[in-house]
């Protein structure tokens, strides 16, 4: 239970029930990214019945409110708000939809409990956290040059299906990786297959640079510093009879350590291209940069240790490992002092699925941790 001396209990009471009614409907209108319109519209609308200060973001989806006490300093906090891309059209199997409502119901509190807070709050609804582009996007935009005040802080949490419902993941250090997404396309001679000397196949070479790249993992990077290096997909020829012309291979990187994301970055590129002439193929890679890896400092830690003690209780405090999936959270870490939380959203006793998994759930009861975590973090 959440500490009453920070916590007015009929107000967040009644902030929970308002993030569970909006849960109910954001979960029906899952969009894609950058394509969140109904979701903004419901947001704005929401929004609009608080005090809040609407920032115009120059975005046609996502939300910017701010709340004015006076304050000589300003807190922030961010939600994403897209779904999930599936064979069945758009879902939210990452817990956006949870994510906003918890925003939401920060909102009702903090607005209600304004005369008891010490800053001035910003509240971030960010579009397209799947694909890892919206974080740069309203940086890109210009929010930073928009806002009345530039935060101190900034908060973010997410769901952990892996988490109980009621505990609250609080980790020092790393927490989310650094990703860097790829493109290798290798191009020969088309040919008939039963004329191989007279072709030059690419999909020969694919298969040598598919088994080369897993000694990027073996054999240059520290056995201590977790990373992957991976392809996910591998697009050649349309015929049984012949060789294709050109080979596409995708994948990415991860890694907490920057160093060794460099490292690999090198290696795959000279392993691409080395490769690519030993079968006499050209190549061409790209190798793009998403998003840094989420880090949580020892000065952030201590706040957000505080907040989530007052908001679940010391005995709700869990550590985890790390995860090797990525956040654009982290891009707001690079300009202004960041934490990012994880939520335990799993049913104690059952099986949970992970995110983007089909079977993806979340406990019902998960606002009940979530909104007071949320809201702690701007009264601590």
């Amino acid at each position: 239970m959440y500490d009453t001396s920070i916590f007015d209990p009929s107000l967040m009471q009644e902030a929970v029930k308002q993030a569970e009614s909006h849960w109910k409907y954001l979960h029906t209108i899952p969009e894609r990214a950058f394509e969140e319109k109904n979701t903004t519209e419901y947001l704005k609308k929401v929004c609009s019945r608080y005090d809040l200060k609407t920032i115009d973001t120059g975005m046609d989806t996502g939300l910017v409110c701010y709340l004015d006490t006076g304050a000589d300093e300003t807190v922030a906090l961010r939600t994403d708000i897209d779904a999930v891309p599936t064979e069945h059209g758009m879902l939210h199997l990452c817990g956006h939809d949870a994510h906003m409502s918890t925003m939401l119901g920060a909102v009702h509190y903090l607005c209600g409990a304004r005369d008891d807070l010490r800053c001035n709050v910003l509240f971030i609804f960010q579009p397209a956290e799947e694909g890892t582009h919206g974080a740069r996007e309203m940086l890109d935009h210009g929010l930073l040059d928009r806002i009345p005040q530039r935060p101190v802080r900034i908060f973010g949490i997410h769901n952990r299906p892996e988490a109980d419902c009621g505990d609250v993941i609080v980790h020092k250090g790393h927490l989310m990786s650094e990703k860097s997404v790829f493109r290798i396309h290798l191009k020969g001679k088309a040919g008939h297959g039963s004329l191989p000397h007279k072709c030059v196949d690419p999909i020969v070479a694919a298969g040598s640079l598919i088994c080369s790249v897993q000694t990027i993992i073996s054999r240059n990077v520290d056995p201590f510093q977790p990373a992957i290096c991976t392809f996910n997909s591998v697009t050649a020829g349309m015929s049984e009879s012949s060789a294709p012309e050109t080979a596409l291979l995708t994948g990415y990187i991860r890694s907490f350590d920057h160093d060794t994301h460099e490292r690999m970055v090198s290696r795959l590129r000279t392993l691409a291209e080395d490769t690519a002439s030993a079968y006499e193929c050209t190549c061409d890679t790209e190798i793009i940069h998403m998003v840094p890896a989420v880090f949580n400092s020892e000065d952030m830690y201590r706040i957000a240790l505080r907040a989530a003690e007052a908001a679940a209780g010391k005995e709700h405090i869990k550590d985890s490992a790390p995860s090797l999936a990525s956040e654009d959270f982290a891009v707001w870490g690079t300009e202004i002092p960041s934490f990012f939380y994880w939520v335990g959203s799993g049913t104690p006793g059952r099986k949970n699925a992970p995110w983007h998994d089909p079977d993806f759930r979340m406990d019902e009861h998960y606002m009940e941790t979530a909104v007071p975590v949320l809201a702690a973090s701007a009264l601590i």
